[in-house]
This record gives structure tokens, C-alpha cells and sequence, in this order.
């Protein structure tokens, strides 16, 4: 009787521990199912990216891969459920390069640069969705072809015309100049108007009088 106690209770750890250590090879396992991709432009995104470099203004960068979430917010009047419906919509998008000002970061235009993968009914909804989304927030969003050249001056004059109203509209206005300062006429102050010579005397004299009279 005690050894078939001492077996079950054997039993019992055994089957205790291989579900610990299953249950840890599952908590370890969820950051090991990745690895690292070789690199995190396609060959044409690089090639693209180069030219594009050189295009552009010495006041603007170029950000790659950029995730619409961290470019575009859901607007505050909607309610609660319809913000969380436009997240999910630019949830997992993103475009692949953002112009931004140097000085600040600032978000100025986008750029999709499109392959023959852009040509699927299905990908050309996504485009579709995504230039509205750059719409409605006001931000220029262009698409350029892959090509086995670029001309890195007509990418430039394309990339000014882009960002010339951009530029514009995100630049804060000039403070306007200090007001004149208003010209304050002098203050007159008058005088009194001296009194005739001898009054004084006169009015004296006038009270002596009534003085005496009264004593």
C-alpha cells in the first residue's frame, strides 16, 4: 500500500513539473519566434533612396517605413467608437517615406514609391484609402513608379513644388511690427491770474477796521 501511495504521488510531480516546463517554454517562446531580416529596404526602396537623398532641400529628411498611426490621430469629435474604428483602419499601414522638417520633425509630404505589386485590385484599394487619409489631414502624398534610373532634377523640382505649400502653411506667420508709439500733447498747466496791485492792502485795511469797531 505505501509504495502505491509513493508512485502516485511520483506520477503526480512528474506530470506537475513537465506542465511547468511547458508553461515556461510557451512564455519563452513568444519572443523567440522572430529573427532578424537582412535589411529593411527592398533592393528598389535602396536604390530609390539614394536618389531621393540627394533631391532633397537641405532643411528636409527623410524618414522610411513610417506607420500612419504615429503620423495621423483620429479626430477628438468623434465618439468613442468611430475613433477607434478610423485607428484600426490605419492600423498595420504605413508609407514608405516621410519628408519631415530638420528643425523639428514635422511631417511635410509622403512619398509611395509603387511596383507592379501596386497593380492588384486589393493594393490599389489600400493606395486609394491612404491618399484619402493624407487628404483629409492636409498632408501632399505622391507616388512615384520604381524605374531602373532616377532623374535626380526632376525629382527635385517635383519634390519643391510638393513641399512649397507645405512649407508655407507650417510656418508660423510673422509677429506683426510693434505699434507706433502715439505722440502725447503737452500738458498745459494753467497760472492763477495775479491780482491788481493794491487789493490786498485794501482788504486788510477793511478788516483793521471792523476789528476796532467790535472792541
Amino acid at each position: 500500500m505505501p509504495k502505491i501511495i509513493l508512485l502516485v504521488v511520483l506520477v503526480f510531480v512528474i506530470v506537475a513539473a513537465l506542465a511547468a516546463l511547458k508553461l515556461i517554454a510557451r512564455a519563452g517562446g513568444k519572443g523567440n519566434a522572430y529573427y532578424l531580416r537582412k535589411m529593411l529596404f527592398t533592393a528598389a526602396e535602396q536604390a530609390f533612396l539614394r536618389v531621393l537623398e540627394t533631391a532633397l532641400p537641405s532643411d528636409v529628411r527623410v524618414f522610411g517605413k513610417v506607420r500612419l498611426g504615429d503620423v495621423f490621430g483620429a479626430k477628438k469629435e468623434l465618439n468613442a467608437s468611430d475613433r477607434q474604428g478610423a485607428r484600426n483602419r490605419i492600423d498595420r499601414k504605413h508609407v514608405d517615406f516621410l519628408l519631415v522638417r530638420t528643425g523639428d520633425l514635422a511631417p511635410l509630404a509622403g512619398i509611395e514609391l509603387d511596383d507592379r505589386s501596386h497593380e492588384a485590385e486589393e493594393r490599389q484599394q489600400r493606395d486609394a484609402f491612404v491618399d484619402q487619409v493624407f487628404a483629409s489631414a492636409g498632408l501632399p502624398l505622391f507616388h512615384v513608379r520604381v524605374q531602373r534610373a532616377y532623374d535626380v532634377d526632376e525629382l527635385r523640382a517635383r519634390i519643391g513644388a510638393t513641399l512649397a505649400p507645405a512649407t508655407v502653411r507650417r510656418t508660423p506667420p510673422p509677429e506683426p511690427p510693434p505699434l507706433a508709439a502715439t505722440a502725447v500733447p503737452p500738458r498745459i498747466v494753467g497760472f492763477a491770474r495775479p491780482q491788481a496791485a493794491g487789493v490786498d492792502d485794501t482788504a486788510r485795511e477793511v478788516a483793521r477796521q471792523i476789528q476796532r469797531r467790535r472792541e
